[in-house]
């Protein structure tokens, strides 16, 4: 691998780092970290997802509008504390701002148990909004947790273990994410009605973290004289300036940012891909698939860290950069291929590791040591803006393809206008509204749909075989639009006047309910848009390789 090994740690960190049995990695210190920072990633995942599907369960949000606020409730407070974070991070001891931040988690979830609870039992106007604000206290909660956790690692483990060390955190961080999404929709699907269940769960495991969060020793703080600043975004300008000063950190931040928005728009890809299916997917299996990219960056990322050795090995960097290029490409032509395009997209993920485990060894390697926490804050406001951006652009894809006409849409002479009328059956399978009956003014009744046979729980094996098994799903759809109530046709006496209208895309019969004298909403038939994703998201990552190979190149020119 590389020649040129890290330099020599100051003697005093390296000592303190090192376990008394000599080797960092099996210390009760780092253990202790690993445990603690997996259950806090599990739980911002579970979180996220168990908020969305609640959200829409209840009526509170529409799918689309349930998919596009959860990443900026969880994602806005990264960049609103970033500053004190970092502060915090390094004024006081990180292993007291980790076990006083596992603390804060057992808090959280158990609001989010008292929010299922509500939006259950009379309280369904406010239940949904407590369940979604705590998505945004959980990512208050990563806000602060991720810059100690990270400003930690140089603390605890020498140099030499770095980036070993760090191949196995964000292995377990990835398992977490991985197990963390596929977990809320599955604990979704099996509790729905009962959510409460969901949130007792997560503040089990939450005590669980703040356990093992205890077990970490105690160590000093990186800069305990640091006053807080006057101007509470100020240090945020410093400390771009410092990081884009210097090539190595400049490097660093500026390929993981790359990285944060590549990964961002490929999640967003992954669930429009579940979302354009014809049917479409339900959210436990665009979960599943959507976690396969985090299985692939778990493989990747500990293999990184072990062919890293004792170095920061660059290499890795353009040889994950292209790996995740060639997937892209794959998938977008085997994109009707379900079994293969996992495989694609766990090859994406496992690429993905060999590219960001070397530029966060070299940003953790690098950062000055008193201002460590300080710089990783500021490292994720940059991600965090890289996100958000990969967000606008992605809406802004699907913008310019619907305009286009790059994705048909659906013609008002592909679509039947059934009547209007007042609603008398709305029938529901787990939560999904799926058959109608409309009494027209003249006393004909329309119906559309498929009723709903008994609602038994699933066993383990059919739970598997409804998120993985292949097949054409259902041949019927109903999307009801937002303002029709669910529950008012089952109550005596209500009214509720609605329209109902038909279309048909491949074979798949699809109905609209609006309410009053509405006019259904534009439909499209979305069943290519995934190709053009994934075709995006290799572009975009070919755009980020040729921009950061040039300085990559000098900087292990120059050692590391």
């Amino acid at each position: 691998m590389s020649e040129n090994p890290l330099p020599p740690s100051q003697t005093a960190l390296t000592l303190q780092a090192v376990a008394p049995g000599g080797n960092a990695l099996v210390s009760r210190t780092f253990l202790g970290l690993l445990v603690a920072q997996f259950l806090a990633a599990f739980n911002d995942q579970a979180i996220h997802a168990a908020a969305m599907f609640f959200a829409i369960n209840t009526q509170a949000l529409t799918e689309r509008d349930a998919i596009s606020l959860m990443p900026i409730l969880f994602y806005a407070p990264w960049a609103i504390f970033c500053t004190v974070a970092g502060y915090l991070a390094d004024r006081y001891s990180k292993r007291n701002a980790l076990v006083a931040w596992k603390f804060a988690e057992v808090a959280i979830t158990a609001v989010a148990m008292i929010g299922f609870w509500m939006g259950r039992n009379g309280y369904e106007s406010v239940g949904p909004w407590v369940v979604l604000a705590t998505v945004f206290l959980m990512g208050t909660h990563s806000a602060f947790f991720v810059p100690a956790k990270y400003g930690v690692m140089p603390e605890i483990l020498p140099t030499h273990q770095l980036s070993k060390g760090n191949g196995i955190l964000e292995s377990l961080s990835f398992l977490a994410v991985i197990l963390g999404t596929v977990s809320g929709g599955v604990l979704s699907y099996l509790y729905l009605g009962n959510e409460v269940v969901i949130g007792g769960f997560l503040f089990g495991l939450a005590i669980v973290g703040t356990v093992a969060s205890v077990l970490i020793r105690r160590m000093p703080a990186a800069n305990p004289k640091r006053t807080f600043p006057p101007y509470i975004y100020g240090p945020l300008v410093q400390n771009l300036r410092t990081l884009l000063s210097q090539r190595p950190l400049r490097l660093a931040v500026t390929g993981i940012a790359f990285f944060t928005f590549v990964v961002a728009f490929m999640r967003a890809a992954v669930y429009m891909l579940g979302e354009s299916q014809n049917p479409r997917w339900d959210e436990l299996k665009t979960s599943a698939v959507v976690g396969t990219v985090a299985l692939g960056i778990g493989l990747g990322s500990p293999l990184a860290g072990w062919l890293s050795g004792r170095r920061v090995e660059l290499r890795l960097v353009p040889l994950g950069a292209v790996g995740m290029i060639i997937a892209c490409v794959a998938g977008a032509y085997l994109i009707a291929d379900v079994p293969k395009l996992i495989f694609c997209i766990i090859a994406i993920g496992l690429c993905t590791g060999f590219y960001i485990v070397p530029l966060y060894t070299l940003l953790q390697h690098k950062a000055p040591k008193t201002s460590k926490g300080d710089m990783i804050a500021t490292s994720n406001f940059i991600n965090i803006s890289g996100a958000i951006s990969a967000t606008l652009m992605f809406f802004l894809v699907v913008f310019v393809a619907q305009r286009t006409g790059l994705i048909p849409a659906v013609t008002p002479a592909q679509r039947t206008q059934l009547g209007r009328g007042t609603l008398t059956s709305l029938l529901l399978s787990r939560g999904r509204p799926v058959y109608f009956e409309i009494t027209k003014d003249d006393g004909t009744v329309v119906t559309g749909g498929e009723k709903p046979g008994p609602e038994q729980p699933l066993t383990v094996g059919e739970l598997v075989d409804h998120v993985f098994a292949s097949g054409t799903g259902p041949t019927v759809v109903l999307e009801v639009a937002k303002g029709i109530d669910f529950k008012k046709p089952q109550q005596p006496g209500a009214k509720q006047r609605v329209g109902a209208s038909r279309f048909e895309i491949s074979g798949v019969t699809h109905y609209d309910l609006v309410p009053g004298d509405e006019e259904p909403s534009t439909d499209y038939d979305q069943r290519h848009l995934p190709r053009y994703l994934f075709l995006g998201a290799g572009g975009l990552t070919l755009l980020m390789l040729l921009t950061i190979l040039g300085p990559l190149l000098r900087v292990r020119r120059e050692g590391v």
